[in-house]
Order: C-alpha cells, then structure tokens, then sequence
C-alpha cells in the first residue's frame, strides 16, 4: 500500500500543467489507453520492434516543423499535440494534455527503463515549480545515450527536433518516464 502512494504522489502532482498551457482535457472523451485494432483485422496489433521504429521514423518526418502553442497539425504542434499527433497515426489513442497522460498512465518507470516510444515529462522551464511543462517520445536508447523527440518552444531549437537528455538541460527538469502502450 505504501508503495502504491510512493508512485501515486509524484504521478498526481504531473496532473497540474501541460506544455504550460492552461488547455484540459476533457475528462469525458479519453478514459483509457488503448490500441485501437488494426483497420484491416480488427485485432489489436502486436507488439514489436519494427513497429516502434516507424512509429520513431514517422515522428522524424516532422523535425523542422514549427512550434505553435496548441498546435495539434503539421502546419505547427506543440509538445503534447505533437505526440497525440505521432502515437493516432500509430493506432494508440492518447489524450490531448500532458497532465491528462499522467492520470491514464500509472506506470512510471526508471529512466534506467526507458524504451523507444515511451513518453518522458519534464517540467517547464521554471526549475521551481516542479509540475508537468513539457514532454517528449523517447527515440533511442543506448548505455548513456538517450534522446527523445518533441516539439519546442525555446529559441535555441524552435518546433519538432531531437535532443539528447544527457546533453541538454532537461535532466533538472525530468519528472518522469511514462510506459506507454506500443504499437
């Protein structure tokens, strides 16, 4: 018991922001996780590498595309449209918020666990308010290495790109990794 509110507490304070936007969810739309089937079989799609990696190829497509606050199209995304964005055209059906993936995922994992394809959170750029701010698709994975995709604001690296964690200054702001689904 005591070690589910050890995962429930830091999972409930991510439920606060999103891509620091005042954009909610809508509790009533998205009430769980799911793959949607395969339109050809109606089956759920298994589980495999070589669908994670066009799922990471497909989000790559869209480096360069322009950062817009709320923007859920290629004409211009922000961070959780983007994903939302990436995981429909993978068949998994997400909600809109960075916040709303914190209250449907209850798997938070290590970082030392990460996988492609699952999400990582970070707060905003305000190291002192530590709640959700920004998110990413985790891309590669390697001894020292990972690095993620999303799309962001800073005027440094403006719209969808690739970073490497270790590399960057994310690893203050990390929050944590989510599980998610693959496709």
């Amino acid at each position: 018991m005591n070690k589910y509110f050890k995962i429930m507490l830091p999972l409930s304070l991510l439920l606060t922001l999103s891509c620091e936007s005042n954009v909610r969810a809508s509790p009533h739309i998205i009430k769980e996780i799911s793959v949607l089937p395969n339109k050809n079989t109606n089956q759920v799609k298994p589980i495999t590498t070589i669908e994670q990696q066009k799922m990471i190829n497909f989000a790559k497509k869209y480096i360069g595309t322009r950062y817009v606050w709320g923007g859920t199209t290629p004409k211009g995304f922000d961070c959780s449209g983007f994903i939302q964005y990436v995981y429909k055209h993978s068949h998994i059906s997400i909600p809109r918020t960075t916040a709303a993936y914190t209250q449907l995922f209850n798997k938070s994992i290590p970082l030392k666990n990460a996988q492609i394809g699952d999400l990582i959170v970070f707060t905003g750029t305000n190291l002192k308010i530590r709640k959700p701010g920004h998110a990413g698709i985790i891309t590669e994975v390697k001894p020292g290495l990972i690095k993620f995709i999303h799309s962001s604001s800073s005027k440094k690296h403006f719209g969808v790109t690739e970073t490497s964690y270790y590399h960057s200054g994310y690893p203050k702001r990390f929050l944590a990794v989510i599980q998610m689904p693959k496709p």
